[in-house]
């Protein structure tokens, strides 16, 4: 086990540590929830902390940071992968704030991020910035592009049979052929052919262009969260027998009748494998580790008291058939963090309600995607045409453990 999961030390962002040694066996506290296995009541209180608890801290290669500072660094944007992608179906994003009622989705600040080259044979419009970095650019077959800020692209851009239209500047690396509209100035190297059909408002700047990587796709210990190590941890240390939770407790199909009720605090289960809806209600800061893989054939509502966060970790497989899956009032207090290079299958285009890190494994959803809050995987497959709404509470998620909040992605 990884001892500096359990050092109570300050690191850079965040000021407290989650504890992750067992509560007490009297499983104190005041009322509030059921045991899962005989329904009695357990109080619902973690007797290793109180009220909302710490913030939760996970492995990096820095040392134990806090989750939601990870997250406000990890996903500033709305779609992000690690592999060469081609969009087979309309992608289009948008943003909003799930921390205010009120707030409707807006065309702005929902970028999208592709680490290598992109592939369309269907629109693709992102309310915010695309971000291309890989040396095979970005080529269109009749599909229309449209960014509502900038466009960079660390290779060529090529639009064959319909048009691009760039809100802001546009920065290829690359040559520019084809019908490509951009509001603001384009940035090409010296050496790259621009299109006479090109038209840029701001005029042409030749300068070396260079594209960063928006996508963190590094894994395992020294990656930007080591999540195999964190539910390492959560295996050997966890706070189950302070609320009588049993670690095959959704390990059978079966699903309890009443929400599982989960405190502040670090819980652990063998896997989930559940034949109706879940439905967690969490009421503190919490982690939730599964050593195994999450089957949902019904989805999973998780339901969060005000400023309860829920961190859940898989270890393998996610799968999700029907239903929805996540927090619908808080996306980007709901994080999960998948550690292996299996398959993450939205199947059915259940809505997703959540924050995804995946930065091994290949998501899959073949009906669409349905997405509210951030998605990042080592490859994005989405079959229908699907809608994307970015939470912009994940810029600011981190200042709970000090994290300035980020800005939007230019």
């Amino acid at each position: 086990m990884r001892t500096y999961l359990l050092a109570a030390i300050a690191v850079a962002g965040c000021s407290r540590d989650v504890n992750l040694l067992p509560g007490r066996m009297d499983g104190g506290g005041g009322g509030g929830g059921n045991d899962i296995i005989t329904g009695n009541d357990t109080g619902g209180t973690n007797p290793a902390c109180s009220g909302l608890g710490d913030p939760i801290r996970l492995p990096t290669a820095a040392g134990p940071t806090c989750a939601a500072a990870l997250e406000t660094r990890g996903h500033r944007f709305a779609l992000c992968a690690c592999d060469p992608t081609t969009a087979a179906a309309r992608i289009r994003s948008g943003s909003y704030d799930s921390r205010d009622p009120l707030s409707g989705v807006v065309e702005s600040g929902a970028a999208f991020g592709f680490n290598s080259s992109l592939n369309a044979n269907a629109e693709v419009r992102a309310g915010g910035a695309i971000y291309v970095a890989g040396a095979g650019g970005l080529i269109a077959l009749n599909a229309p592009i449209r960014t509502a800020a900038s466009l960079r692209v660390g290779g060529p851009l090529s639009m064959s049979g319909d048009h691009a239209d760039i809100g802001m500047d546009a920065y290829v690396s690359g040559n520019v052929t084809g019908d490509v509209r951009v509001s603001g100035t384009l940035h090409a190297p010296t050496t790259a052919t621009v299109d006479s059909q090109v038209e840029a408002n701001g005029g042409v700047v030749r300068e070396a262009v260079a594209v960063p990587a928006p996508c963190d796709c590094s894994a395992g210990a020294a990656g930007f969260v080591d999540i195999a190590g964190a539910i390492a941890a959560a295996a050997a240390h966890n706070d189950d027998a302070a609320i009588n939770l049993a670690p095959t407790a959704l390990a059978s199909g079966a699903v309890p009748a009443a929400p599982l009720s989960l405190p502040c605090g670090t819980f652990y289960l063998t896997d989930i494998d559940a034949d109706a809806a879940v439905t967690l209600a969490v009421h503190g800061r919490t982690l939730l580790a599964v050593g195994g893989d999450v089957q949902l054939n019904g989805g999973l509502s998780v339901q969060l008291d005000a400023s309860a966060e829920l961190d859940l970790l898989v270890s393998r497989w996610l799968t999700v058939t029907g239903g929805a899956f996540g927090a619908i009032n808080g996306p980007g207090r709901f994080r999960v963090w998948v550690a292996g290079t299996e398959s993450v299958t939205f199947d059915g285009a259940p809505p997703i309600y959540a924050v995804v890190h995946a930065p091994a494994a290949p998501v899959s959803a073949p009906s669409g995607l349905p997405l509210s809050g951030s998605l990042l995987a080592r490859s994005i497959s989405i079959g229908a045409d699907t809608m994307i709404n970015f939470d912009r509470a994940i810029l600011a998620a981190g200042t709970v453990c000090g994290e300035p909040d980020a800005a939007p992605v230019p």
